[in-house]
């Protein structure tokens, strides 16, 4: 494991404790840490006279694990394919001095 792995490991267990920590903490005061976008749309709906909907098109449990998993690939491919552009030394294979042709 090279250094960048190692640190980007370190920063996502770090960031994942702190997340933990916080929930853990929420849920020890009683808090429901439902977020506000539901409070936002139910003060809007009640003002407005309305029931409150979502204007968008919601995904089922399954929709969303299959619709956040093709994204995630959509994105490492697309990370993957510009990282040699990116990070490589001018001159070597790829990278911003490598030449076509």
């Amino acid at each position: 494991m090279d250094r960048f792995d190692r640190n980007a490991l370190i920063a996502c267990v770090i960031f994942a404790a702190i997340i933990i920590a916080f929930y853990y903490v929420g849920t020890a005061l009683g808090k429901s840490l439902e977020g506000t976008d539901g409070q936002v749309v139910d003060a809007a709906a009640a003002i407005a006279g309305a029931t409150p909907h979502s204007s968008l098109y919601e995904l089922d449990q399954n929709g969303e694990y299959v619709g956040f998993t093709i994204i995630g690939l959509c994105g490492g491919f697309f990370a993957g394919y510009l990282w040699p552009m990116v990070f490589e030394e001018p001159g070597g294979r790829g990278g911003r001095g490598a030449v076509d042709g």
